[in-house]
């Protein structure tokens, strides 16, 4: 396959939640969508890698395992040589960090809400050190990347204006959802009775510990209260322990109380399968995927009370306040035992869901691929210099001086 654009996907930075749905979901629509383009994804995890679809003209290059350190190198000195050797017409990086000289012109997705968020969550000192050198770095590709991609108009309001970033480079494209294959046959629910159930890879902002609590209050005033589900990769081993000790605090309820870490990607069907309700706490996201994994598998929802999850969410979750426990379990209840609430909520998912889809993401990022391609792509105009009056050898008022009407710089990249 010769001919076409060529597309080169930096998944190298991306190991688990978030970061490996989009890739393993918008990656093969791609290339489905544009068939006579190539496209070139570069991954670091072996199950990433193993997960995404084959499609003839995508090329998985599986890259080794490293420490943040090594992988910050191939991103900010190697990436560039590879995207000028394979000849890529865009590089587009999913995660906050892309080279700051390329032949071609580049965009990144900034989605990690950590590496920009003043809100303090009880970091270690070598932490908040890490992320404010990735801080650093991310403000660095912002500077030097044609567009800046975000997830929801939320995150692109609040990022973008705590980094400077003029709204002109700003992209929003949403994540999306196979809403069909989420509601075909995932197989028995992994538990024989009910539970309420919370997915996303365990960090403190995740805010699991709070639900814990809230759960417990309300299983304690009601004892019909479903058992409680929590499923996620552990990312952050610290704030696990403050789980599982929450979980010990509860005395006899502990029983009811379920972690149970990590499930493959094709197997969180069946978890969304058999719950009564979905609970999403997170104070901080830029997107929120699970809202849509709930949505598309009929589960009614209760979510925390920011910005981002009523943009998503919209009228068909009942959202509380994150930081108050018994907000939340206030919410869980009135979706549990108000009469029509669960039915409502998962009638108002099944409409919302409609808006959100990977075919529909994959096509919004493969315009702005082009619209960047074409910018970089048009020959800059070329410097007017006024003439002085030869008789008298000044410029009379008002006249444009000699930089009058020089364009912006030259592309950095020659027309082919």
């Amino acid at each position: 396959m010769a001919g076409g654009r060529r597309f080169l996907i930096d998944g190298s930075m991306a190991r688990s939640g978030g970061g490996f749905t989009y890739l393993v979901n918008v990656v093969p629509r791609l290339a489905a969508r544009a068939p006579d383009d190539r496209f070139r994804l570069y991954v670091r995890s072996p199950r990433l890698a193993e997960s995404v679809p084959y499609a003839r003209n995508l090329e998985v290059v599986k890259l080794p395992e490293v420490g943040l350190a090594a992988r910050l190198r191939f991103t900010y000195f190697e990436a560039q040589r590879v995207a000028a050797d394979w000849d890529a017409d865009v590089y587009y990086s999913a995660g906050e960090y892309a080279p700051l000289r390329a032949h071609c012109p580049r965009i990144a997705a900034f989605r990690n809400p950590n590496v920009f968020t003043p809100v303090r969550q009880g970091w270690s000192f070598r932490q908040r050190l890490r992320l404010d050198v990735l801080h650093l770095l991310a403000r660095a590709s912002a500077a030097s990347c044609q567009r800046i991609l975000f997830v929801s108009e939320d995150s692109a309001r609040w990022i973008g204006d705590r980094i400077g970033l003029p709204e002109s480079r700003r992209a929003v494209v949403h994540h999306g959802i196979d809403a069909e294959a989420w509601r075909g046959d995932a197989g028995a629910p992994p538990l024989d009775r009910p539970y309420v159930l919370s997915v996303s890879s365990v960090y403190r902002y995740k805010n699991f510990v709070r639900l814990i609590e809230a759960w417990a209050a309300l299983a304690k005033r009601r004892p019909s209260t479903p058992d409680l589900v929590i499923v996620g990769d552990d990312q952050d081993p610290a704030y696990s322990a403050r789980m599982r000790e929450a979980r010990e605090r509860c005395g006899a309820l502990r029983e009811r109380i379920h972690l149970f870490g990590e499930v493959r990607y094709r197997d969180v069907k069946r978890w969304y399968r058999g719950a009564s309700l979905f609970v999403f706490p997170s104070y901080l996201e830029t997107f929120g995927h699970p809202l849509l994994e709930a949505m598309a598998s009929d589960v009614p929802l209760v979510a925390a009370d920011i910005p981002v999850f009523r943009e998503i969410a919209g009228d068909a979750a009942l959202y509380a306040d994150p930081y108050r426990p018994e907000a939340l379990a206030g919410a869980m209840e009135e979706a549990l035992y108000r009469q029509g609430a669960r039915e409502a909520l998962r009638k108002r998912g099944a409409e919302r869901i409609r808006r959100f889809g990977w075919d529909r993401s994959a096509a919004e990022l493969l315009a702005l691929f082009e619209a960047v391609r074409a910018e970089d792509r048009q020959p800059a105009p070329q410097p007017v210099r006024a003439r002085a009056p030869r008789s008298l050898g000044w410029l009379p008022p008002g006249a444009p001086g000699p930089l009058a009407g020089r364009g912006p710089a030259q592309s950095h990249r020659s027309v082919r």
